[in-house]
């Protein structure tokens, strides 16, 4: 079934909707109020669920098959072409949903990481949260019902949040298990370079406290994250900075740095690169 000719879940006449917005190969829309049980037939579009609204519990059931997540507010769910679930939503109704054509899908990957699209696998996932791809594609969705950002920057947007949806989908199809590093290491350095955001962060630094040398450590934290040391560090970095522009006060010039970045032309430039807009019309959204 096409995606827009499914809307039985939308009955009672509470629901409210955005229009429909095509953005390259996807279709983006936002719902509120809706009914809080759905049974979703198999979609011709894989599609991601963005979560909003505030924290829920929500049941996902397929045969004999019973998931209940307590999921976060801005957490995703990814569904691919042909499944079938039936949902049960305890809490605020509220979310975006973005289709996705299988072959947009495969294409954009293919051409991002440089790899033939017959093999580019669209993983599912159930009430994830991950800083950085959440308010991207938060963002993605307010930026469909407002005309302020361009049809182009939502189309950058939308390739960057693919990119980051399909790390994080390949970490476990990425990992060596010649190089894996203790989940206690990982876990370690990951709370440190949050602690540590505003300051430089050395690959010695983080290999001495993972108990590894540098080889072994940068080759077995990519295989447990999906990304390299530099790059996950970046990441973090413009998730603080997503954080800070959607939550707090401060100047956009001052928000690259309380993230720690250099100067504002690198974290412009850096935002940019991974979100597919700029910190300002971040914040424009995201208000």
């Amino acid at each position: 079934m096409h995606p827009l000719a499914w809307r039985d879940w939308a009955r009672g006449g509470r629901s409210v909707s955005s229009a429909p917005h095509a953005v390259g190969g996807a279709i983006i829309q936002r719902w509120e109020k809706s009914a809080s049980r759905m049974v979703q037939p198999p979609l011709d579009h894989h599609y991601l669920v963005v979560h909003l609204g505030g924290a829920k519990r929500i049941t996902r059931r397929r045969r004999t098959e019973t998931l209940v997540r307590e999921v976060e507010d801005r957490a995703l769910s990814a569904i691919e072409a042909g499944s079938s679930y039936s949902w049960m939503t305890e809490g605020p109704i509220a979310f975006g949903h973005i289709y996705l054509e299988p072959e947009f899908f495969a294409q954009t990957i293919a051409a991002q990481f440089d790899c033939d699209p017959a093999k580019v696998r669209f993983q599912e996932s159930f009430g994830e949260f991950d800083p950085l791809l959440s308010r991207l594609l938060t963002a993605l969705v307010r930026a469909s019902e407002s005309d302020d950002i361009a049809l182009m920057e939502q189309e950058l947007q939308l390739e960057a949040a693919l990119h980051r949806l399909y790390e994080r989908q390949n970490v476990t199809a990425a990992r060596d298990n010649k190089l894996i590093i203790a989940p206690a290491s990982v876990a370690r350095v990951k709370d440190f370079i949050a602690a540590n955001l505003r300051e430089p962060i050395a690959l010695d630094d983080l290999a001495g406290l993972a108990g590894y040398s540098r080889f072994h450590f940068a080759r077995g934290f990519r295989a447990a994250t999906g990304l390299p040391p530099y790059a996950y560090i970046l990441r973090a970095r413009i998730a603080h900075a997503c954080r800070l522009l959607d939550e707090a006060r401060l100047p956009v010039n001052a928000v690259g740095d309380a993230a720690g970045f250099a100067s504002h032309p690198q974290f412009a430039s850096r935002f940019r690169q991974l979100t597919g807009i700029s910190p300002s019309a971040y914040r424009k959204i995201m208000r």
